[in-house]
Parts: structure tokens; sequence; C-alpha cells
């Protein structure tokens, strides 16, 4: 049996940057290419059971390929496709071979797999005299041509779908073939032949019978046999139900080549047999995966990259940089004892705890580096508890810093530490790691009496660490001119800046309280280009501290999004520069903030108010009366809506959260998130892929109409629910 591993589809949709009712010619070959991203067919190397030799996989399902025949899968339903009388042991070939490659980093280092070949097309050479049967297709639809060779005989071809539990014709001569609740449609096949000379192609009249014990044949009208023939089915993988896989995209950012960089989680519940029922591949509850998309190449060239990353447990992605040469830095939470190592590991081994009447698997932080070269440093980094990293940067130097929250009483803290003891019930955490050492340089707790979460970290080339929590503590460590010297409502922001080269609590450099009188949350922080502090977040404060110049001076609704631009270290009434509440009746969370060379700020998040502020240009006018995306860019130099740039909704009635934001070169925005259904388009989207969830990356660009702009792209893959916070 095998493991549906659950796959980041690069179906791509495109957003126009205005309003407008269809596509329009103008737009971008990149955003048209990732909209038509093609199947890719992997071979296998490992990673599937040894009958597999390829797979096609989708957002709607996989397609596994074993000398017997093709195998269709998607959530619990599985169809067989195979020929009836056919040749036994057709020769399968891989065609059309791509630049993209796949690698599993899961697990112990034997199961790894790495840069796995993928290819456009594969074939099952003469299934009968004269005739082959070539796959190929789209995110949405897998095609199969039978090409006849002169001569051929097409009355031969039958077609069977094991494990199907009805087959049948519809009016429109289609073939609708269901299976354990899930259920995929044939259409009826286009049939043609090919003038050699003219290139022309000439239609042949043929369709669908259904014989004795659904099996099905081709009924086709007369043709000229000295020419070769082409039969051509679709199989429409949108009317798949279901799918227990749960994927979200948890952090975007853009490299030095204008390519996206995603990374998220995937999980792999779904049981996909092969057609021989042998072993199951197990890749654990959740893996991690990371994959690079490039808008300027067409069709499948467009991912260059993808990689799973985990262990036999749950690993969840949570933060994510890269340096100057494109390494990407990767942390998040793992409960696997055998997540995959590489390099000098500070920490080898899952920090279980064991008592007498159990085993616990606590979540420690890993750090990773890769690159589309493969993996070259992983560690676990953590106590008997719990730790969850919610920042990671590096330094000029390479070393890696990761912020975050532990409940952990017996964290690994190093002699120079601030603090060697946990305090309340959950303190911030603070670990500074070396590529080039087994030796941690830095590792502290800090925090209070109370609840402290580490939620956002920004670190200078210098090496100097921006940081933003949120505390329930009214004896959080203070440090400097503090802004505010007590806690001023129930749960509040800290900011601060470390030096870890300072050892003891001389490393806290800067701390000071922020927020009004209820309670303020931090989800993202950020350094613009003169070295100010950007933090978002929400806040059901209605005196939060906004400046002269915000966008919005009023709380409104049932909570607001906040964006508040500071100076850590300076005096009192230099401390704050910019504030501002973002949002409007029904209540709004950001979760992603970044800015421009230009001082613009760009937020993202998600919001349940009908009267959001969106510009004239937005790629969506109306709320879609659900939970909605939104995505704003605003210039804090200019006061009120005034400096209202763009603003749009993303979304329709269900949920669609924006959770990642980054900048490419060209100026266009990517942003990522997950979705319960089909986000406003200009007619380029695929349908909803199934499944609670779909994890989206949405490539907007600013200030252009729809006619003429390159829109947005959506990438899209199963996943599961993830609960909207509040």
């Amino acid at each position: 049996m095998l493991v549906r591993k659950s796959f980041l589809s690069l179906s791509v949709c495109a957003v126009s940057a205005l309003a407008a009712a269809a596509p329009a010619p103008g737009i971008s070959a990149a955003q048209a290419a990732l909209a038509r991203l093609p199947l890719r067919f992997e071979a296998n190397q490992g990673q599937w059971s040894r009958e597999v030799q390829y797979a096609g996989r989708s957002s709607r399902g996989t397609l596994f390929f074993t000398a017997q025949g093709p195998s269709l899968s998607g959530g619990a339903g599985r169809v067989d496709l195979s020929l009836l009388r056919g040749n036994p042991t057709p020769v399968l070939e891989a065609l059309d071979p791509l630049p993209a490659r796949t690698s599993y980093f899961v697990g112990s280092r034997e199961r790894w797999r790495r840069d796995v070949p993928n290819f456009g097309r594969v074939a099952y050479r003469s299934v009968y005299p004269g005739i082959d049967v070539v796959y190929y297709g789209s995110q949405e639809q897998l095609e199969y041509d039978f090409v006849l060779q002169p001569g051929a005989d097409a009355s031969l071809i039958r077609l069977q779908f094991r494990g199907a539990e009805r087959v049948r014709l519809t009016p429109e001569g289609d073939l609708s073939v269901e299976s354990a609740g899930a259920r995929f449609v044939q259409k009826r096949p286009v049939i043609y032949q090919q003038d050699a000379r003219t290139g022309k192609r000439r239609p042949v009249q043929g369709h669908y019978q259904l014989l004795a014990g659904g099996v099905v044949g081709l009924r086709l009208r007369a043709y000229d046999r000295s020419l070769a023939l082409t039969i051509d089915p679709v199989l429409t993988f949108s009317s798949f139900v279901g799918g227990g896989a749960t994927d979200v995209i948890t952090t975007v950012q853009s490299n030095a080549l204008g390519q996206i960089v995603v990374a998220g989680s995937t999980t792999t519940t779904d049981l996909v047999p092969t057609p021989d029922s042998l072993q199951v591949y197990e890749t654990g509850g959740v893996d991690c995966f990371v994959a690079i998309l490039d808008p300027s190449l067409s069709g499948a060239a467009s991912l260059v990259y993808l990689t799973y990353l985990g262990g036999g447990r749950d690993d969840v992605p949570t933060a994510m940089t890269q340096d100057s040469s494109g390494l990407i830095y990767l942390t998040g939470t793992t409960t696997s004892s055998d997540f995959p190592l590489r390099g000098n590991s500070v920490q080898t081994t899952l920090s279980i705890s064991t008592s007498t009447t159990s085993l616990v698997f606590p979540k420690d932080a890993f750090a990773a580096v890769l690159s589309r070269g493969g993996l070259f440093y992983t560690t676990y980094f953590g106590g008997t508890a719990d730790e969850t990293p919610n920042g990671i940067g590096v330094d000029a130097s390479g070393l890696i810093y990761i912020l975050g929250t532990t409940n952990s009483p017996d964290m690994p803290v190093t002699a120079n530490a601030m603090g060697s003891v946990s305090w309340g019930p959950s303190d911030l955490f603070i670990a500074v790691l070396n590529q080039n050492s087994t030796t941690t340089v830095y590792s502290s707790y800090l925090g209070g009496e109370g609840s402290d979460d580490g939620r956002g970290m920004a670190v200078s080339p210098s090496g100097l660490v921006y940081f933003a929590a949120s505390t329930n503590s009214q004896a959080f460590p203070l440090a400097g001119p503090s802004y505010r010297s007590a806690l001023p409502g129930s749960r509040n922001l800290v900011i601060g800046t470390l030096d870890v080269t300072q050892s003891g609590i001389a490393a806290l450099t800067y701390c000071t309280y922020f927020g009004g009188s209820t309670a303020d949350e931090v989800r993202d922080v950020a350094l613009d280009s003169q070295g100010r502090l950007l933090i978002t977040g929400w806040t059901l404060s209605p005196d939060f501290p906004t400046t002269t110049t915000a966008l919005q001076r009023h709380y409104g609704g049932s909570g607001n999004a906040f964006v508040t631009r500071v100076h850590p270290g300076a005096q009192p009434g230099a401390f704050l520069d910019y504030s501002t509440y973002l949002g409007g009746s029904g209540g709004d969370v950001a979760y992603a903030i970044t800015s421009d060379a230009a001082g613009s700020i760009y937020v993202t998040g998600y919001t349940l108010s009908p009267d959001f502020p969106v510009t004239g240009d937005a790629a969506q006018l109306q709320w879609g009366g659900g939970i909605d995306a939104f995505l704003v860019k605003f210039n804090p130099a200019v006061a009120g809506l005034s400096g209202l740039q763009y603003g749009t909704y993303l979304g329709n009635a269900g949920i669609h959260v924006g959770q990642a934001l980054a900048l490419a070169p060209d100026g266009s925005v990517f942003i990522g998130g997950y979705t319960t259904s089909d986000l406003t388009t200009n007619g380029l989207q695929n349908g909803y892929a199934g499944g609670s969830t779909d994890g989206f990356v949405a490539v907007v660009k600013m200030g252009a109409s729809a006619h003429d702009s390159g829109g947005s792209g959506i990438v899209r893959h199963t996943s599961g629910r993830q609960p909207v916070e509040r």
C-alpha cells in the first residue's frame, strides 16, 4: 500500500489589480503560464512502493503508473485503469524531461531522496498492436491519448475501471466513474487525424460505448486507415470529493531572482494502495515542504524546486528567511524523533520526557538550512516540554537566530544567558546557532511571572536582535528609556532589542511595554529601510496608541488590526514614530507586514468587515460575506485615508486568511495563506480543490488596470482546516 503524499500543486489562477469582468489579452505571459501549469510526472526513486514507476500528482488526485497500468486516486477513492485483453507487459517510458526536481528529506538519512527527475509526459508503448497511450495534463485534468499507427484497429480498445462502484454514460456522452465517495468524469473523446503535409487536424466522429460488466469501448465512424489516428479523452479531476490531507502555507518570500519561495506543512492521512496492495511508505503525520516557483518561466518549468522535510511524526514550519547567497533558513516545530539531521547539530535527539505512565513527545524547535543544492544543516533545539519558534534571522557572518515561546523548565541555556530559568507558565526564548559548531552560541529565557509569547523577530546584519512579544506579565524585565513602564492592559506588547554578545541582563539593551487598556497581540515584525521596527497584529483596545498621521485614528468593530513603527532605544518622546488602527466594523487581524524602499507599508491578514478600507482599483471591491483576506499598501507620511495607496479584499463566502507577505524585485506582492473556497479572480482561476482548506499564494501587481496588468497568481493544494483567530 502507499500513503498519498499531499503535494504542493502549482495550479495557478489570476487575481487582477483592478476589478474586471473577464481576463484581457494584456495579462502578462508569466502569470498566464502560471495559470496553466501542467502536471509533472515524477520518477520513483524509493519514495513509493517499488511497483510504482512514475506518479503524477495534482490538487485533486494522484496517478500512479505501474507495469500493469495506471491507478487514479482521490480522497478515499481509487480506480485502476486497465485495458481488457491488452498487452500485459507494455514498455513504460517517460517523455519530455523537465528542469524541476523534487527532493524528500524525510526521517532517517537512508529514506532521503534527492533531485528526483520530473517529466512532462508518460507513455505505455504497444498496449495493443500499433497503439500507444500517452499521459499528460494540467492540475485540473488528466489527458491521455491513444495514438494509433496507420492500420491499427481502434475496435480493440476496451477500457476497464477496476475499483469503480458505478460506471455510466451521461447525456453529453461523458463517462462518470464513482468509487468510495470519489467521482471523476472522463469527457467525450476528441478524435482526429492530422494531415502530414499541412499539419491541420481533421475530426473523426466517435463516442464511448458502455458494454457488459462496466467495460467501455469506442465506436468510430469512417476514417482514413492509412493515416495515424489520435483518440484524446480528458479525465476531469475537479469532481473528486474530499481528501483527508491538510496543507498550509505558512511563509512566503521572494528571492533575488524574483522567484516565489514558499514553506508550509502537509499531512499524509489518505492511504492509497498500489495495484498489488504491498507495503505502506510511512512519512509521518505532518511534514514540512519548501517550494520555489519562478513566474518568469513557462508551463511546468515554473516549479523549479520542491522538497519535503520531516520525520515520522509532526513537523511544521513557522518562519523562514534567506541570506544573500540564496540559502533558505527554516525553523519550526517537530515531534519526530527521527527528524533528518545534517551537519553540526547542537542537539541530536528529541527532548522526550518519560514518566511511569506515559511517553510524552514535546514540540522541539528545529532549524534547517537548505537550497536547491541540498540540505546543509539541521538540528533540534529545546527542552522536555514545548518550544514554538516564531522568528528566524541570519546575520552577515551566517549565525542563525531563533526567537519563540517555551514552556520547558529545562531548555538548554548558555553560561552568558540573561535568564537561566523559566519564571512564568511560558517565556520567550532566544537561541543563536553556528552551522560550523556543535556548541550553541547563545541561549536564554526572557520573561516575567505571567505568560509571555515571543511572536516576531528581525536581525540586523551586525546581529542586533529586534523583538516583539505578547505578555500579561506585570514584571517583564525592562531596559533603557522605556516608552511605557507598566503593563497598560490585561495583555499587551513588549518591544525590545537584544545584544547577544553581552552577558547576563546586559544583553537586554532596550525593552518597553506598549499597547492600550484592554488586549493587544503582535503577529509579525519587520525592519524598514531606515532601521525602524514595523509591528502588526490585532487590538481590542479603544485607546491603542495612534499618531496624528494615522491612516485610522479611531477604533471600530469587534477588534481592529494595528500597524506601528517605532525607534527601539530612543527616548520616550521619539520612540513612537507611527501608529494606526486598520480595519472596519466587523473585526480584523493582521498577520504579516513589510515595507519598500520608498517607505510604503504593506499588510495582509483577514477581515470580517464589510467596510474595510479599499481603493477604487481593488482586485475585489466588495466584502465576500465571509472571512476575507486583505492586502493594503499605504504611505505613513500622509494622514488619514488619503495615504491609502491600495486596498483590496480577497475572498468570498468562506474563510480566506493572508498569513505571509513578501515583495518581489519587480514590485509584485506575494501573499501566502489558506482558503476554504475559490478566491475572486479575473477568470483564470481553477476551482477550489476540496478538503477543509487550500493553501494559496497570490501574486499581486498594483497600479495597473486588469487589461494590462500581470495580475496575480494563486497556487493551490488540498489542505486542512485552520482556526481563525480572534
